[in-house]
């Protein structure tokens, strides 16, 4: 089970692999962070129509965070009610969690979660024959151009394509 938080779930739509990563993970995310990406639904973004979609055939699972957990989480490290969710989540069921959050990294790793990020995502659909050589490629591209990742993680992933 993999928890993603919005900032996951909109690069990883963004990139054209969100649909590809919940047929081949249980991507499962909060009610905070699907309320917080349908809120682009207003504005009719692809990524908030693309997570609607995928969670009404149940191919990503929308849980409950330990509302407790979530506050104490979010005081503690200074995040938004998404990260902490997600993190409270990870904590609860014992799961990867998927974000790209600066402080979201620093809370799973100082809860010992185990983490992944949107480029992780990418290399590893590759790796699994789920999405070419090439589409990777152009993931990595719109994640550089969507995300904040450092020109250097971007060309580490690219070399550990197959």
């Amino acid at each position: 089970m993999i928890i993603a938080d919005a900032c996951s779930v909109i690069l990883l739509a963004k990139a054209s692999v969100l649909e590809g990563s919940s047929s081949t993970y249980n991507i499962c995310i909060s009610t905070q962070v699907y309320e917080e990406v349908l809120a682009g639904k207003q504005k009719q973004f692809q990524d908030a129509l693309l997570l609607e979609r995928l969670a009404r055939e149940k191919k990503i699972k929308i849980i409950e965070a330990p509302s407790a957990s979530r506050r104490r989480i979010q005081r503690d490290f200074r995040m938004g009610e998404g990260e902490a969710s997600t993190i409270a989540l990870g904590i609860k069921e014992r799961a990867i969690v998927a974000t790209d959050n600066r402080q979201g990294r620093k809370a799973a790793r100082i809860y010992g979660l185990p983490l992944v990020g949107s480029i992780d995502i990418v290399v590893s659909l590759t790796k699994k024959g789920i999405i070419s050589k090439e589409k990777a490629q152009e993931a990595l591209r719109i994640l550089r151009e969507e995300g904040w990742f450092s020109p250097y993680l971007i060309e580490q992933a690219r070399g550990d394509l197959p």
